[in-house]
This record gives structure tokens, C-alpha cells and sequence, in this order.
């Protein structure tokens, strides 16, 4: 079932590199109970930064999106 178009919401979290965007989202999927665990930027284990670059740099390279019903 979808949800009505009024009742949706897009958020963007922007900022300078190495400000704590990644590490923010994760936490807001966590408290949301998106997520079961929070991820590591140092580790690589975060949702958003999954590709291989992302790991090896410790940062995004690419936007990420994340949805939820």
C-alpha cells in the first residue's frame, strides 16, 4: 500500500565533507528503526556508504538515499 503523496517527506542532509552526514543519517535510521545496528564509517558497515571507493576513502563519493513506509 502507498502512501498518499501529501503525507510524504524528503529530507537532505548537506554540508561540507567530513561534517558528520553519514554518521547522521545513520543515526536517524537507527532511532527510526530502520536499522537494527548502527554502522561504522571506519568500519565500512554503514547503509549509505557501501561501494567499495566509499569504504576505502571513509566517505561518500556518491549521493545515498535511504527510503522507508
Amino acid at each position: 500500500m502507498s502512501t498518499p503523496l501529501k503525507m510524504q517527506r524528503t529530507f537532505a542532509l548537506v554540508g561540507t565533507g567530513g561534517c558528520g552526514k553519514t554518521l547522521l543519517a545513520e543515526m536517524l535510521l537507527f532511532n527510526a528503526g530502520i536499522l537494527t545496528r548502527m554502522g561504522a564509517i571506519e568500519d565500512g558497515t554503514t547503509s549509505l556508504d557501501y561501494e567499495p571507493e566509499e569504504i576505502r576513502r571513509l566517505g561518500s563519493v556518491q549521493p545515498a538515499f535511504a527510503t522507508w513506509l
